[in-house]
């Protein structure tokens, strides 16, 4: 609500109000006053209802919205809700063949709002010119950014620290200024605290940030002044000097702004700068205050759901020396026709990125390469197998490309026939789809569901998918979901929308939700290290916080503040004992060990249940030796060639052309008693390539 025009926060503590436009609706009642305000805040409210003309579709809509206004829309979702508003209000008519149709009292309306024209909006400028003339540095930064060579830039800090009022040009100025001619540590924080509303804490952390970035030095035992560099940036009035300046001291700055040259999704660009710098790896958190001060510069600019250089941003980052990207990481090349051994482990993309990134460029190229449809079904079975999930290759006359197996539940196993079709155009059309022979597969394969994957898909496929209860899935979003889940792993219940609905914007607040957790978690504990590594805090307090100072410590370091019941799960957690380590001090909290220790005890534990993991799957849980990749589900070690029972039952379930594990897991959802060693029978194997659809392959 409050993005569009109905609430405002306001005050110490944080208060919400109504706007005065919610006032007046409430008074008055008037629903077209409300849409009115809604089109003043949001945007394709107004243009949807002039979009609409003599009678459209969603469809229809939703190319509007993204043809001439360069929303970026890639699902129905936001022309859905958009409509909802406009039929609440009367403005249109959804009748019973499909079709949006304005009412007379829409007619009368719509005349009475200021549309964009499409012609005004930035996505339909032309592309940045590179010869506007810019203002030159002042001499000492000029001086500063002629000696940044490849050492000088590999050295730059990576996190860019806390700052009171958040990463704004025009708060980090008047923070600066404060400093001139100088100014003492007392003062200092006074003024945080006046100007910005932080506690005493917060403002010490500002300091030394300020510090370390050369905008503030120390000239005396407690006082501080601007540096002869950040008193020149002061003095130039200059925006684009702060940026110099940064770029110069903070990592990635200047190449975050070489790599939106072109249009880039911002969900896109954490990925693309690890792709491009391997060894500087930005958090989401990191990469977006620097977004931030890109747009608010005028060197970025937000079009729908991307970020793009503007013709400022252009001339600037020509200027600026850079990093030089890896040759060695470009996804882009390199022999990646095949797919790429996964690792041991599901470890995080941050540990391991090459093999996800690779993978995922491979899904997308593998889409288009008609002349080797084989080579995308490759990269569908390695996605999903990356993904967790049990996975079947399959192919051939009658037979669907992949069949994927999650459970949903401990009882409940979800089977679901997955077909992949490529185009050379990016486009598969009805032409390519035979709905028909699509349930024949998922019958043929004891499927609940079909998947269609391919590039992208026309409205009619859309609509017959739509219609024959068959999922949808763009290779772009599956590629997607193999880089999100390696970052947040998913359980294979949470993944199942993706594979089971037509529009997997679905698993969108399933991903955020997830995302939200390891945020929470890493804001907590850095607030905690942060107050116990506090002179201040450690003589007043012994560096201990409750729920209240912790939320005030970290309310602008996302942009939703953290929730108190999201605060008390991440210290419970980080109290059990498997972790240890956030410990109770006089009803508040204290950290007992430093950051790096709690995720080295993570990646112990994680370790120990990777191992645990691989023996119960091994017959017997015989200790593993050289692990190799299984050929059914996310790798695992497999068994060392012990004497016994076990080997017999690997090598007969061998020959039969079927894993062990999976023959156990199935012939416990069915209720059948089975030993975790020994010699499968043949009748069970029989039974479960029958269930399988794997008789007579």
């Amino acid at each position: 609500m409050g993005t569009c025009g109905l609430l405002v926060r306001e005050g110490r503590p944080m208060r919400l109000r109504l706007t005065e436009a919610a006032r007046h609706f409430l008074a008055a009642g008037d629903e077209l006053y409300l849409i009115g305000v809604l089109h003043a805040n949001v945007r394709f409210i107004g243009e949807a209802l002039a979009g609409v003309g003599e009678g459209t579709t969603h469809i229809e809509l939703n190319r509007v919205a993204v043809e001439q206004y360069g929303l970026g829309w890639e699902s129905l979702d936001q022309v859905r809700r958009r409509v909802y508003w406009l039929r609440a209000a009367g403005l249109v008519e959804f009748w019973s063949n499909g079709r949006i149709v304005l009412t007379e009292r829409g007619r009368r309306f719509l005349p009475l709002l200021e549309l964009a024209k499409p012609e005004d909006l930035a996505h339909r400028r032309k592309s940045p010119v590179t010869d506007l003339e810019l203002p030159p540095p002042p001499a000492l930064l000029a001086a500063g950014l002629e000696g940044l060579d490849q050492a000088a830039l590999r050295e730059r800090k990576i996190p860019t620290g806390y700052v009171a009022g958040g990463w704004r040009v025009e708060g980090i100025s008047r923070l600066v200024n404060a400093a001139v001619p100088e100014i003492d540590r007392d003062g200092f924080t006074d003024f945080c605290v006046e100007e910005f509303g932080v506690s005493e804490s917060s403002a010490e952390q500002t300091l030394q940030t300020l510090r370390a970035l050369g905008f503030l030095t120390q000239v005396g035992a407690d006082a501080f002044a601007a540096s002869d560099l950040g008193a020149s940036c002061l003095a130039s009035g200059e925006a684009l000097d702060l940026i110099r300046l940064l770029h110069m001291r903070v990592a990635l700055v200047g190449e975050t702004l070489d790599a939106i040259a072109d249009e880039v999704k911002a969900a896109g660009l954490v990925g693309l700068l690890a792709r491009r710098y391997p060894g500087v790896q930005l958090t989401r958190e990191e990469t977006t205050r620097r977004v931030a001060l890109l747009l608010e510069t005028g060197l970025a600019e937000r079009i729908g759901l991307v970020i793009r250089r503007t013709e400022l941003g252009t001339a600037l980052v020509g200027t600026l020396p850079l990093l030089d990207p890896s040759d060695d990481t470009d996804p882009a090349g390199g022999a990646v026709g095949e797919r790429p051994d996964p690792p041991r482990t599901t470890e995080s993309v941050a540990d391991v990125p090459d093999w996800r990134e690779l993978l995922a460029a491979e899904i997308v190229r593998a889409a288009t390469d008609s002349a080797d449809y084989q080579r995308f079904e490759r990269a569908v079975a390695g996605a999903f197998r990356a993904l967790g999930l049990e996975v079947e290759a399959h192919s051939g006359p009658k037979k669907t490309d992949v069949v994927i197996d999650l459970w949903r539940s401990p009882t409940g196993q979800l089977r679901v026939a997955v077909e992949a079709k490529t185009d050379g155009a990016g486009l598969v059309t009805d032409q390519d789809v035979k709905f028909l022979r699509l349930g024949e597969h998922r019958a043929r394969h004891g499927a609940q569901h079909t998947l269609l994957v391919g590039p992208r898909f026309d409205p009619r496929v859309q609509r017959e998918a739509a219609d024959g209860g068959v999922a949808l899935l763009t290779a772009e979003q599956l590629a997607d979901a193999v880089l999100r889940h390696g970052r947040t792993p998913l359980a294979p219940h949470e993944i199942s929308g993706l594979v089971t609905v037509t529009d997997a914007s679905v698993l969108e607040p399933v991903w955020q939700a997830a995302e939200r957790r390891q945020d929470v978690l890493s804001q907590v504990l850095l607030a905690l290290w942060r107050s116990g590594n506090d002179p201040v805090d450690i003589e007043h307090s012994a560096g201990a916080l409750g729920v209240r100072d912790i939320w005030r410590e970290t309310k602008g370091a996302l942009e939703t503040p953290l929730e108190r019941q999201e605060i008390e799960e991440a210290l419970e957690f980080m109290a059990s004992p498997f972790v240890a380590a956030v410990a109770q001090h006089h009803g508040d909290h204290v950290v007992t060990v430093p950051p790096a220790l709690v995720a080295a005890r993570l990646r112990a534990l994680a370790a120990v249940i990777d191992a645990a993991g691989g023996a119960s799957a091994a017959a017997g849980g015989a200790v593993t030796d050289s692990p190799e990749p299984s050929p059914q589900s996310v790798p695992v070690p497999a068994p060392r060639q012990e004497r016994g029972a076990a080997v017999g039952a690997v090598a007969v379930t061998a020959a039969e052309g079927v894993d062990p594990r999976l023959v156990r897991k199935w012939a416990k959802g069915q209720g059948r008693v089975i030993s975790e060693r020994g010699r499968l029978s043949s009748g069970l194997i029989k039974d479960y390539r029958r269930a399988r659809g794997l008789a007579g392959d």
